[in-house]
């Protein structure tokens, strides 16, 4: 089973315009997301991070640190996002080690882009 058919058996889709806020820094981490159509760019102030696409894992670092999110993420295209709240997250990380290793995965890729 692929990450993208996880995400969609255990949440439903959710659609943004282009400009869309989806979350910003300092809010809450009550949720992640999959980028299932479009394109999204993770933001401090005006400065773009990064963009993510299709497949691409985001706002995850809030639910395992239990911190405010550290950055902003806006839609830059029209999207369909896949979110999973905080119960079904420790749900996948309990019974998916292909998910859990996908989470480090991104993790270990973000880090590395830091240095």
């Amino acid at each position: 089973m692929t990450l993208q058919e996880l995400f969609e058996e255990l949440a439903g889709s959710r659609s943004l315009p282009a400009g869309s806020v989806i979350f910003e820094a300092g809010d809450a981490g009550d949720e992640m997301y999959l980028i299932r159509e479009g394109e999204v760019e993770i933001r401090t102030g005006e400065r773009v991070l990064r963009t993510l696409g299709p497949g691409d894992l985001f706002g995850e670092m809030a639910l395992i640190s239990k911190q405010p999110r550290s950055a902003t993420a806006v839609a830059r295209t029209d999207c369909i996002l896949l979110p999973v709240d905080e119960r079904r997250f420790l749900f996948l990380v309990q019974q998916s080690p292909y998910f859990s290793l996908h989470v480090m995965e991104t993790l270990a890729a973000r880090l590395r882009s830091l240095s």
